[in-house]
């Protein structure tokens, strides 16, 4: 019982401090398939805050990232598909099943640092505008590179999964460099979900 309510304190905590990003509870389309620890303050949105997210844990003022193993999908182009060929497969194209804030997700076991960098390179070359270190307002493509991202709490001492906070819209600014774990991105915005009745799901609107 301890336990479960230093995990409950520890998420109202970290969702507080990321400036009330969770308004999102449910996100069924786009994601990437990592989540994201901010850092200290929280993210900022547009070409003013641009960031250089790093793998794993550390301090580094731009935040961290941490591969996530999403369960198998019915959905969009990753449909089947499980381990290894579903993460490259998010990375290029998203995850288009439900991630809802509170959820538990575990994290990638293993080093996926090349099929990220494989499948976000794709991504970026599935655009219409395939130019590097631009800035959203200036972007003139198809929304390849656009996707959701969860903002996630990793449990730590042990426990190889991690809560789920809340979600942000991103946009890859370009490719990962060559050989480096580092991801170069800008948040547009929240997410904000819309309940639909004749939908009988969370869709979702980009404001």
């Amino acid at each position: 019982m301890q336990t479960a309510l230093r995990r409950a304190i520890l998420l109202a905590v970290f969702v507080t401090s990321t400036s009330g990003v969770a308004r999102a509870q449910t996100v069924c389309d786009q994601l990437f398939p990592f989540g994201l620890v901010p850092p200290e303050g929280g993210f900022g949105f547009g070409c003013a805050h641009q960031y250089n997210l790093r793998l794993g844990r550390g301090s580094g003022s731009d935040g961290n990232y941490w591969p996530l193993e999403y369960p198998a999908c019915a959905n969009g182009p990753c449909a089947g598909l499980t381990g290894p060929l579903l993460f490259v497969c998010a990375a290029t194209s998203g995850y288009s099943c439900c991630i809802s804030a509170s959820q538990l997700v575990p994290l990638v076991a293993g080093n996926y640092s090349g099929p990220l960098r494989s499948g976000l390179a794709q991504r970026i070359a599935n655009d219409t505008d395939t130019r590097a270190g631009i800035c959203y307002s200036d972007y003139t493509g198809n929304d390849s590179r656009l996707g959701n991202v969860p903002l996630i709490q990793p449990i730590g001492n042990g426990d190889p999964n991690a809560h789920v906070a809340g979600f942000l819209r991103m946009f890859l600014s370009g490719p990962p460099p060559a050989g480096s774990d580092q991801i170069p991105v800008e948040f547009v915005d929240e997410v904000t979900p819309v309940r639909s009745a004749s939908w009988g799901w969370t869709k979702i609107l980009y404001r």
